[in-house]
């Protein structure tokens, strides 16, 4: 309330310097040349206003805007007078971004910027966090007096709110064409059958974690000579065994199983702090069975290690996939499995990935996405992958996705 206190002092303020002949009275900016940010923060706390969520936003701290501005949003240096970057905090999607005190070019490029930023982003919630991929996907960038980014629940409202409060901006959406700098090619060249080429992104180390001691533990039941962290992961699969899998059981029975009790324990544990810019590797032992089993928490390699773990441990027959996602602009990693001599692919993560609005029936086919479906399939979703060094799936028989009867 505070806030939308001293927002509307200010724009009264400001407006009633507008009301005058503009040959005798200045604009806004120029009435404030002394405190640009403070003009970029009214703009911003009118958009925060508009919003049924705005008090949810955190002001990024001034000292760090310049590097935000240039090194993540690729902002030129010396591109803006004042500036405001409001966000959701640790990894929630919403991005309030204003700049004034800008000429029409250094708008143009500034917008075109942005928006380049916001396609990308949105590539870094695909497949894991889709209802914030989809809110990045919404955004709107404008340009003209200012250069704003509105990665927001109701970006017609922030405008519409900006349009009434302050007659003399003029600001537009900016049109991506107009975009100078291309944002990752999604459809670019592929191969010659058609498929998406697989070039790896390298941001993170994707060797997979060492489990041959938890392994030969297992089958020698000497655990005294495990570290304990080992220890520590050989316990939770026990666990996982000994709550999913029944003497008896076919090999897709177990690999059923235990999908559902790693996918079900760990359902929205993903790591999202590797999309928040200022810890783009995330949080440690993200990439290992130890923080996903032990710590709660894990990306990608994390969960396809430690499926692969378990069908290790159960005795089927799997291989770890170290790929791509979001057009090989993203690491990624999945599993394939065995099953009466065909492969199947499963992908853990995102059949783990938390959506919101999903009820007791919707849920199984959810967490079932991504399992045992064919190379075809994940082609279609956004996988990408060295397509000669790993087998090819074709078969449908162990396909399910958790409604109907299983298959036999």
């Amino acid at each position: 309330m505070k806030r939308k206190i001293i927002s509307l002092a200010l724009s009264l303020s400001l407006l009633a310097s507008c009301a005058a002949p503009a040959a005798e009275t200045p604009t806004p900016e120029s009435d404030i040349l002394d405190d640009p940010d403070g003009l970029a923060y009214l703009y911003a706390q009118t958009i925060l206003d508009s919003q049924e969520d705005g008090e949810s936003y955190i002001s990024l701290p001034p000292e760090d805007r310049e590097f935000y501005l240039t090194q993540v949003y690729g902002v030129p240096e010396n591109g803006w007078s004042g500036a405001a970057i409001y966000t959701g905090g640790d990894t929630d999607a919403k991005e309030i971004v204003v700049l004034c005190g800008l000429n029409s070019e250094q708008s143009d490029t500034a917008a075109a910027a942005m928006e380049a930023y916001r396609q990308n982003r949105a590539l870094d919630f695909t497949g894991y966090l889709p209802d914030q991929a989809a809110l990045v996907e919404r955004g709107v960038v404008l340009k003209g007096n200012l250069a704003v980014l509105l990665i927001c629940a109701d970006p017609e409202a922030a405008q519409k709110a900006l349009g009434e409060q302050f007659s003399h901006l003029v600001i537009e959406p900016f049109d991506p064409e107009e975009t100078p700098t291309e944002p990752y090619d999604w459809t670019r060249e592929a191969n010659e059958k058609g498929w998406r080429l697989f070039d790896p992104p390298g941001k993170f180390d994707m060797t997979s974690y060492d489990t041959s001691a938890i392994l030969e533990a297992w089958e020698t039941g000497e655990e005294n000579g495990l570290s304990e962290r080992d220890a520590a992961i050989l316990t939770k699969c026990k666990e996982a065994l000994e709550a999913a899998v029944e003497p008896g059981m076919t090999d897709f029975q177990k690999e059923l199983n235990l999908h559902d009790w790693l996918v079900q324990s760990y359902y929205g544990c993903y790591d999202r702090t590797v999309h928040d810019p200022t810890t783009p590797m995330g949080r440690e032992d993200n990439l290992n069975p130890y923080g996903l089993l032990v710590r709660g928490y894990g990306i990608c390699l994390s969960y396809a290690s430690t499926f692969q773990l378990l069908m290790d441990l159960a005795g089927v027959e799997c291989i770890t996939v170290i790929g791509a996602s979001s057009g090989s602009s993203s690491d990624h990693a999945w599993n394939m499995v065995k099953l009466e001599g065909e492969w199947y692919c499963v992908d853990p993560t995102w059949n783990a990935t938390y959506k919101e609005g999903l009820t007791q029936e919707t849920m199984w086919p959810w967490q079932h996405r991504y399992f045992n479906v064919t190379s075809d399939y994940m082609r279609e979703t956004d996988h990408q992958w060295d397509y000669d060094a790993v087998p090819e799936a074709a078969a449908v028989r162990f396909r399910w996705d958790g409604t109907g009867e299983l298959p036999q």
